[in-house]
C-alpha cells in the first residue's frame, strides 16, 4: 500500500510569480492535499507552513555578493490552504513547505524551482511617481534607460562594481533591500539624493566666496589694479594729491537657476573633487572681474569646467577611473528627453 503523503499545489501554478507594475507582491494560494491517508474526523488537523524568499544575485550581471531576503513567514492553519501573506516587496527563489500530523504520521512537503520576479514600470507609471523635475527625469534615462530590472529575475546592477541598482542606480548610500526590488522606493531614494546634491550645489558659491583661494584671487586682482592705476596717474599734475585708491568690493554671485541645476546633476553622478563650475580667471590666472562704473564694486563670474579640463583634473589628482563618473554627464543628461 502506498505510503501516506502530503502534496503541494500552487495557484497560479508558476513557476514564476511577477511583482506587479505597481510594486504589489503576487497573490499566491498554496493547497496541501493528503494522499493515501484518511484523517480522524475527531482530531482537528493543524498545518504548519513556512515560506522563504531569498535572492543572492547568482547569474545576474554585475550583482554583488549580497543576499536579500523577505522575512521568513511561518503560520499555522486549521485548513489545507494558505494565501501567502507577503509583507515586503522582494524577489528571488521562493520555497513553501508544510508539515501536518495525520493519524500518527508526520507528513512534510516542499516546493521547488519557484521564483518571484520583477516587472519594469511603464513610462506612464513612472510619470505618475517621479518628481516633476525635468533634469531628474532625464538623468533617470541616462542612469538606467528607465529600467529597474535587467531581466525579470535580475535587478539592473551598475557596471562599476559598486553595487548601484535600479532606475536611479543608487550606490551611495548603499541601496536598501526595498530600493532593489521596489522601483517606487528606488525613485524615492533617487529624488532624495537629487535634493541632497541640490543643497550641496546651492551652498557651493558661498563656500567658494568664504574660501582662502577666492580671497587670494581678489587680493591679487586689487593689487594689480592699484598698480595699473598708479602707473597711469604717475606724472600727472595732481599725482601727488590724488586720493588713495580703494580696493574694489568684488562679488561672486550665487548660481543662476540653470547653473544650480547643472551642478546638481553633476553631483548626482559624483563631483569627484570638482564641481560643474569654477571661478573664471584669465590666461595668467588673474580673476576676471566686471567693474561697476562707480569704481567701487566689481563682479566675478563662473565658468563651466569642460570635459577635457575635467579629465585633466582627474589625471593630475590621480582620481581612480571607477570614481571619475562620466566627464560628459551633464551634457548627456541634457540631451535626453524627459517623460
Amino acid at each position: 500500500m502506498p505510503n501516506p503523503a502530503v502534496v503541494l499545489t500552487v495557484d497560479p501554478p508558476g513557476p514564476k510569480f511577477p511583482i506587479s507594475e505597481q510594486c504589489e507582491m503576487p497573490k499566491i494560494t498554496v493547497t496541501a492535499e493528503l494522499q493515501n491517508v484518511t484523517p480522524d474526523p475527531k482530531v482537528p488537523l493543524q498545518y504548519q507552513w513556512k515560506v522563504t524568499l531569498s535572492f543572492n544575485g547568482q547569474g545576474c550581471a554585475n550583482a554583488t555578493q549580497r543576499i536579500i531576503k523577505h522575512d521568513d513567514i511561518t503560520q499555522m492553519t486549521p485548513t489545507n490552504k494558505l494565501q501567502i501573506p507577503f509583507t515586503q516587496v522582494r524577489g528571488g527563489s521562493l520555497t513553501i513547505s508544510v508539515t501536518v500530523v495525520v493519524v500518527g504520521n508526520t507528513l512534510t512537503a516542499s516546493t521547488k524551482d519557484l521564483l518571484v520576479t520583477g516587472t519594469n514600470p511603464s513610462v506612464g507609471a513612472l510619470a505618475l511617481v517621479a518628481a516633476p523635475n525635468q533634469a531628474f527625469r532625464k538623468l533617470i534615462r541616462v542612469e538606467s534607460g528607465l529600467k529597474q530590472f535587467l531581466s525579470d529575475t535580475c535587478p539592473l546592477w551598475s557596471g562599476d562594481g559598486y553595487g548601484g541598482v535600479g532606475l536611479c542606480q543608487l550606490t551611495s548610500p548603499a541601496p536598501t533591500d526595498d530600493q532593489v526590488w521596489n522601483w517606487k522606493e528606488n525613485i524615492k531614494g533617487g529624488w532624495a539624493l537629487y535634493k541632497q546634491k541640490e543643497a550641496v550645489a546651492k551652498a557651493y558659491p558661498k563656500s567658494v566666496r568664504d574660501g582662502a583661494e577666492f580671497k587670494a584671487l581678489v587680493k591679487t586682482y586689487n593689487e594689480k589694479r592699484q598698480a595699473k592705476l598708479k602707473a597711469a596717474a604717475a606724472g600727472t599734475p595732481d599725482a601727488g594729491t590724488a586720493a588713495p585708491i580703494k580696493d574694489l568690493d568684488i562679488e561672486l554671485p550665487d548660481y543662476t537657476d540653470n547653473q544650480l541645476e547643472r551642478d546638481t546633476v553633476r553631483g548626482f553622478n559624483g563631483y569627484a573633487g570638482i564641481h560643474e563650475y569654477r571661478v573664471k580667471v584669465d590666461k595668467d590666472g588673474v580673476l576676471v572681474v566686471t567693474e561697476d562704473p562707480s569704481g567701487t564694486k566689481g563682479k566675478a563670474e563662473w565658468e563651466q569646467v569642460t570635459k577635457e579640463e575635467r579629465i585633466k583634473f582627474y589625471d593630475q589628482n590621480n582620481v581612480p577611473t571607477k570614481k571619475r563618473g562620466d566627464p560628459n554627464y551633464v551634457e548627456d543628461v541634457e540631451a535626453k528627453a524627459a517623460f
